[in-house]
């Protein structure tokens, strides 16, 4: 698995500032995913640029330099420089309306060109300079003592925030699934499992909680169990995953106001020690299930919008999951950010470069179903997440999943999956 921990470089000269390039970069991932769909929607003997511009009435050179791009090979942000401007890519995405290609991959593409389109204002207003920016990026050196948000430093922050709290663990994770409730596409549906695996707490330390932020619950009914979709109760063992916990078993509180929910966790191990004298660490794994209306009453946005990992408690490794069921993963674009954790998670994305830590990790495609669900992280996430789908109801093979993997997760950030609509 990819994890954060790759030997990190930075040019001598960085005309691209690291939230430049780190946007640059999901574009242009964006991008080839979305024009190569197009592309590849076209018969075989029609993906050239002569036929293509034969088949979408598009200027031949406008198609040669989409082609051209798509064919350069890797994710750099010097693809940048080959594509065409966006009023040619527009038109371009136009041409495929009028080919007959499916409306949902337009739409995409559609969204994919206005993202270049913010990237190129952020730049500085226009092609050509973000194309200058990025020739002038210089060749890569190791990184000196400049460096930030290294391993070592996020190790060191770990370190002296479980000295701080007196509170740390081996892992944090959680997964989400969301999908549609069947017969009723107004209305989304989540499940949640969270987890802290090789929990240490010291006496008069802070208390272990696990936050699961908006749990997208009904107003009427409250957050749910996994299986049997019982309302939960405010001292809620039923919300335990007993075959991943340590025995005996923690006692948890829910507790929260709307649809945030907070469990608190007394865990005997806390007090407890073993014949040396060292500390017992617990495993604590618990399950939530919740639902709300598919699009915002008062915005008619959707709810589904971002996911959170927050790092309240340090961490040795971090692993967010998330699932989006088939029907609607074509309507969003999922995307990574590490921002510091502020009072309020919904924040508007011209705000999020003030909060956004540098080095972050990059998103993971773990693809259909739960076949690639295993991490080297935690020896049991496999079972955990086959757990989760076995007793939500929820079918495997109709998810495509995401994956944010860390070691040393920066202590008080949150690790933020967004989920773009495809047209906005």
């Amino acid at each position: 698995m990819l994890t954060t921990e790759t030997i990190l470089t930075e040019a001598v000269s960085t005309p691209l500032s690291p939230a430049l390039r780190d946007e640059a970069l999901a574009v242009v991932g964006r991008l080839r995913s979305e024009l190569g769909r197009l592309v590849a929607s076209l018969p075989a003997e029609g993906r050239g640029a002569s036929a293509m511009a034969r088949t979408t009435g598009v200027l031949r050179v406008t198609c040669q330099r989409v082609v051209g791009a798509l064919e350069s090979g890797g994710d750099g942000v010097g693809m940048l420089a080959r594509l065409p401007g966006v009023e040619g890519l527009r038109l371009f995405v136009d041409g495929f309306v009028r080919a007959g290609i499916p409306t949902q991959d337009v739409a995409s593409a559609r969204a994919a060109v206005e993202a270049f389109d913010r990237l190129i204002t952020h730049a500085g207003g226009s092609h050509a300079k973000l194309i200058r920016l990025v020739q002038e990026q210089a060749t890569p050196a190791p990184v000196g003592d400049t460096a930030l948000a290294t391993p070592e430093q996020r190790r060191e922050l770990f370190r002296a925030a479980a000295a701080v709290t007196g509170r740390r663990c081996r892992v944090a994770f959680s997964i989400y699934a969301f999908r549609p409730r069947p017969g009723d596409d107004a209305t989304l549906e989540r499940v949640l499992v969270k987890g802290l695996i090789g929990g240490i707490g010291t006496p008069g330390g802070m208390p272990f909680v696990l936050a699961s932020g908006n749990t997208l619950t009904e107003a009427e009914a409250g957050p749910r169990t996994l299986d049997s979709g019982a309302p939960l109760a405010e001292n809620a063992p039923e919300a335990i995953m007993r075959a991943f916990t340590s025995n005996p078993l923690p006692t948890i509180s829910a507790r929260g106001t709307g649809g945030n929910v907070y469990q608190v966790v007394d865990a005997p191990a806390l007090t407890a020690a073993s014949a040396a004298g060292l500390p017992v660490p617990f495993d604590i794994v618990t399950a939530l299930r919740g639902s709300a209306p598919m699009l915002n009453p008062s915005t008619g946005r959707p709810t589904l919008s971002s996911v959170w990992s927050l790092v309240s408690c340090p961490s040795e490794s971090l692993i967010l999951d998330v699932y989006l069921h088939r029907s609607i993963e074509r309507r969003f674009r999922p995307g990574l950010e590490c921002l510091l954790w502020q009072a309020e998670l919904d924040i508007p994305p011209e705000r999020r470069w003030s909060t956004r830590v540098p080095n972050p990790p990059r998103l993971q495609l773990l693809g259909e179903g739960i076949g690639h669900s295993a991490s080297e992280m935690y020896a049991r996430h496999g079972e955990v997440t086959a757990a989760m789908f076995a007793q939500s109801g929820f079918q495997p093979e109709e998810f495509i999943g995401f994956r944010c993997e860390v070691r040393w997760p920066v202590w008080r950030a949150g690790y933020c999956l967004t989920i773009d609509e495809a047209g906005a």
